[in-house]
């Protein structure tokens, strides 16, 4: 699975409104500078703070210097819930999905793979997607905007 632009997009305005909230003291940051700065469209922009509003990532301020506070510390939000707002659940694999068969036969009337149980690459998928899961739910929106995104801390 390719991250899409949704997640490498809000991952990069997250960080951009956190630097700048740092800066602002807190106040609101509107989406038409997070637009300018990052070069992103504000409709684009308004789709993706669409979905993180709705799980209290981001929280709107309406009126004459308005536009959007953290609902949610940048310390405590980590990478994963910012990219599963936004994407369906990481797979490596097609088989790793509920449902998909790929096994060789096609037979699409099962719902499991009839090689599940001996094929030799389905954990190394699992291991994959559990690495995936373990590194993004361990490292922070303050850990990306620090720099300070490392593997095997």
């Amino acid at each position: 699975m390719l991250i899409s632009t949704r997640s490498r997009y809000a991952l990069r305005v997250l960080a951009r409104m956190a630097k700048m909230m740092e800066v602002k003291r807190n106040s609101p940051v509107s989406l038409s500078l997070l637009s300018k700065q990052e070069n992103i469209s504000v409709r684009y922009l308004e789709q993706i703070f669409g979905k993180l509003r709705t799980t209290g990532i981001v929280k709107g301020k309406r009126g004459p210097g308005g536009g959007y506070v953290f609902g949610i510390a940048p310390a405590e939000i980590s990478l994963f819930d910012v990219v599963s707002v936004l994407e369906t659940e990481f797979l490596p694999a097609s088989c790793l999905s509920e449902g998909v068969n790929c096994s060789p036969s096609r037979n699409y009337e099962e719902k499991r793979c009839p090689l599940e149980e001996s094929c030799v690459t389905r954990p190394l998928w699992l291991n994959l997607r559990e690495m995936y899961n373990s590194f993004m739910k361990n490292h922070s929106l303050a850990d990306l905007v620090a720099g300070d995104i490392q593997w095997g801390e």
